[in-house]
């Protein structure tokens, strides 16, 4: 268990990153105003305070949530889905099922099924090291594999020759590569048609995809200690868009299109995303809080369970700093 500083994240400042972000064109990593800079690992109680210091030299605005997701997915309108829908009862997702707006169309496909939750394994010229992925969905008619997890840079890679080879026989080659997020299903609401998930990609002091893995959730700490140096983590997030990114061989560098998510089940294949938040105002517990400058707020008595987010979002560069304990705890 960590114990003193457990996380820290300036705004606009803290360096992060995540598998895509191509080292050339941005060799110090990514920056923005907000960030779930705090996870509870399982099994796990926090108890701690937020302390937020502004020294920008200005009034600074802050929000400040507890929430147990990364990302809001909003879908669009049931009229405006294809096939369109009655109402949002149609869709179906289920708490900690996977899902993903990431997926592959292939041709030459020899005919033998990508099976769900098997491994595909990605080969071509000019890839390196591993690329896999696992599979959630196959759409046969339409020759699409939705994946999660996906390991190596072959997402991005445009090429002729990639070959997707599943670990039960299927094999095909990519034409077009639509490059998302995926997560766990926290919660579906069915009337207003938000999905809400944690994001499989966030690495803050936990690592979000090893949620069914408490020996893999935490970060490694100085001796396995499970506490690391501040300075020391890696951030890492790719946050979900409204949008994901289309690779083929007309679109070398990407270009964006309408996201779609994979549903587990129901009548529609697919459902077309129209924005994504990443807090609601129903989780905050700050909302466009000024902080003057060269001053410093505190929250205290903040308690959070398991798999819940300290989210933290700032007009300027503000720094937060959650101090305080975890406890091991048994969830009934």
């Amino acid at each position: 268990m960590a114990n003193g500083v457990l996380a820290s994240y300036q705004s606009a400042t803290t360096k992060y990153s995540h598998s895509y972000v191509d080292q050339a064109t941005n060799p110090n990593g990514l920056v923005r105003a907000d960030f779930p800079m705090y996870t509870t690992p399982g099994a796990t109680l926090t108890s701690g305070s937020l302390r937020m210091m502004n020294t920008t030299g200005s009034t600074a605005t802050v929000d400040v949530a507890i929430q147990d997701y990364t990302e809001a997915i909003q879908f669009a309108a049931p009229g405006s889905q294809s096939p369109t829908v009655t109402d949002f009862s149609q869709f179906t997702f289920a708490p900690n099922d996977e899902v993903t707006s990431s997926y592959v169309i292939i041709s030459g496909h020899n005919g033998t099924a990508y099976v769900p939750g098997e491994t595909i394994t990605i080969t071509g010229s000019g890839l390196t090291g591993t690329n896999t992925a696992k599979v959630i969905a196959w759409d046969a008619a339409n020759l699409k594999i939705w994946y999660v997890l996906p390991v190596g840079s072959w997402p991005v890679a445009v090429q002729a020759n990639l070959t997707v080879a599943g670990a039960g026989g299927g094999s095909g080659t990519v034409t077009d590569s639509y490059v998302g997020t995926s997560g766990r299903c926290v919660v579906y609401d069915r009337l207003t048609g938000t999905l809400l998930i944690q994001n499989d990609s966030l690495i803050n002091q936990v690592k979000s995809r090893y949620y069914t893995e408490p020996t893999l959730q935490r970060v490694s700490g100085i001796g396995g200690a499970g506490q690391m140096s501040i300075s020391s983590r890696a951030y890492e997030w790719n946050p979900s868009l409204s949008t994901v990114t289309l690779y083929n061989a007309g679109n070398t560098s990407g270009t964006q299109v309408t996201a779609e998510w994979k549903q587990t089940a129901g009548t529609a294949p697919e459902v077309i995303i129209a924005s994504v938040a990443y807090s609601v105002d129903q989780n905050k517990i700050l909302k466009s809080y000024p902080i003057p400058n060269n001053s410093e707020v505190s929250l205290t008595g903040l308690v959070l369970e398991q798999w819940q987010n300290l989210y933290v979002s700032a007009s300027a560069g503000v720094a937060f700093n959650f101090i305080g304990f975890e406890e091991t705890v048994t969830i009934t």
